[in-house]
């Protein structure tokens, strides 16, 4: 495995050195309260990793789908990997590991896109507001990932914390971090706006088929959350394979069959942290719930996804 060490650790994907390029992005710092800083590129008003190269970024808007297309997003730590595995195995007929990293668009250089066969799986961490104009054009299928942003905030925190990374060093606390993530300086800048913005979008657009692939449910039921998938891609329904995919999807299973196609930094499958549900009970107190909340009601009141994560459920 080539590898070459720069500032912000060795990343290869699939086993290959990722070749960093800063050239054309706008970085921004971002600071939290106590002092301890981040860096992003800011592309289109949204702060992004600055592994996203801006070439590629500005080829998405206009990128050719293909009306069987499968465009699946969702905010970062909702499962994204996980579901382009079902996804992947499901149209392939076959729980095999699919032998390469996910396709994310933001990452991808679309040649290579372009070569994969259909019907492709495309993955996205944007807003769907700067997805490629074909989603809503050609009225492709949709899968959007969700999950309790609690957990979703702990795992990007996680993610970066203490460790080289395009982000930099970041050494600031969990609680500083939370005050970014609900401030929306952070990653897409954080779920709430990634959430209105898919609200807003789905609403504009009511004729493309979005199905909905909630963390939580599917970790309580892989198998039927398999089943759901396969009847929203339009696939008859085999349970068998339904259930031999969540039992090879796990994520156990998972962290050990897809290392060799892993983005990892300076050789550890850093992706691949816990998979569990709740984990957030062990780093909140009082007073950050309280912060949290404050700020869930404003963003996500009046959203279709207020009431999947609401105070009253806890």
């Amino acid at each position: 495995m080539e590898e070459a060490k720069n500032e912000e650790g060795i990343i290869t994907i699939d086993e290959q050195k990722f070749d960093m390029d800063f050239s054309g992005q706008h970085t921004v710092t971002v600071t939290d309260r106590s002092g301890h800083s981040m860096k992003y590129q800011l592309f289109r008003g949204v702060h992004l990793t600055p592994m996203y190269k801006i070439e590629i970024l500005q080829q998405i808007q206009g990128f050719r789908m293909r009306p069987d297309d499968i465009y699946f997003t969702g905010f970062p730590r909702t499962g994204t990997n996980w579901t382009f595995e079902m996804t992947s195995m499901l149209l392939n007929g076959k729980a095999e590991t699919i032998q390469r990293a996910k396709d994310l668009i933001e990452l991808t250089p679309p040649e290579e896109l372009v070569q994969r066969p259909s019907p492709r799986v495309i993955n996205a961490h944007m807003k769907m507001s700067h997805s490629p104009d074909d989603v809503a054009a050609l009225k492709c299928k949709v899968i959007f990932t969700l999950r309790d942003p609690k957990d979703a905030a702990l795992s990007l925190y996680k993610l970066i914390h203490d460790r080289p990374s395009p982000y930099g060093r970041y050494q600031g606390s969990f609680e500083d971090y939370l005050h970014l993530y609900l401030d929306e300086k952070v990653e897409n800048n954080g779920i709430f706006e990634h959430w209105r913005d898919a609200e807003e979008y789905f609403s504009h657009h009511p004729d493309i088929p979005v199905h909905f692939q909630c963390y939580e449910d599917a970790m309580k039921d892989p198998v039927r959350a398999v089943q759901a998938l396969s009847d929203f891609l339009g696939l008859q329904r085999d349970d068998n394979l339904c259930r031999a995919i969540a039992e090879k999807c796990t994520f156990t299973r998972m962290k050990i069959d897809k290392e060799p196609f892993a983005i990892k930094l300076d050789g550890e499958n850093f992706l691949y942290r816990k998979g569990i549900v709740g984990d957030w009970k062990n780093y909140y107190n009082e007073q950050m719930l309280d912060d949290y909340y404050r700020v869930y009601e404003e963003k996500l009141v009046g959203t279709r996804f207020y009431d999947l994560y609401a105070r009253s459920k806890y």
